[in-house]
């Protein structure tokens, strides 16, 4: 039996009688990575294109290429483990 409860500040409580069956999940590292590391992937090899095409000169393509692939992989990383959580829309 669950109650919905409604207080003072505008935050509903959901009270339940029952004892709730908990598990654990563990994290897929091997999945993650491989995911990672094909959207870094992506992003490094975008980069270098549209780098080419803005005319900068080697080096500095390559330096910024890395630096959004590894933005990308550690940022892609935090979102599969769910340290960023996505804002759902009301």
């Amino acid at each position: 039996m669950t109650k919905t409860t409604l207080t003072i500040k505008g935050f509903i409580v959901h009270c339940t009688n029952a004892i709730t069956k908990v598990t654990e999940q563990r994290f897929d590292w091997e999945n993650a990575l491989i995911d990672a590391a094909i959207t870094s992937a992506v992003t490094f090899f975008s980069a270098l294109g549209g780098g080419a095409v803005a005319g900068i000169s080697n080096i500095t393509l390559i330096e910024s290429a890395g630096v959004a692939a590894l933005s990308q992989f550690f940022i892609f990383l935090a979102l599969k483990r769910g340290l960023i959580q996505h804002k759902e829309a009301d």
